[in-house]
């Protein structure tokens, strides 16, 4: 229903109306018997748009992408020890 947002902004907050807001705009649509606006008037309508970029939320996660990294190294490792028990164990005889 709604494009996909650019690369070059996927960095931002978006702003989001309420759900009582999208209840109220829903109850006008209905009752006012057109077509759907396009997308971008909707989103004027509800007040649905972009904040500006925090640069200290960016730098945050940069700085917490090494630990992001080594956890999913470890959980990879991990992952991949009780896989290769798993297969020792299904190919042991029973007993």
């Amino acid at each position: 229903m709604f494009e996909p947002l650019p690369a070059s902004i996927m960095n931002r907050q978006i702003t989001q109306p309420t759900k009582e807001q999208v209840r109220a705009y829903m109850a006008r649509r209905e009752s006012a018997h057109r077509p759907p606006p396009p997308p971008a008037e909707i989103r004027r309508q509800l007040g649905w748009r972009l904040k500006p970029a925090n640069d200290g939320c960016v730098l945050l996660q940069f700085c917490l992408l090494p630990s992001a990294y080594s956890q999913l190294t470890a959980q990879v490792m991990l992952n991949w020890l009780c896989a290769s028990s798993r297969a020792l164990r299904a190919c042991r005889p029973a007993k």
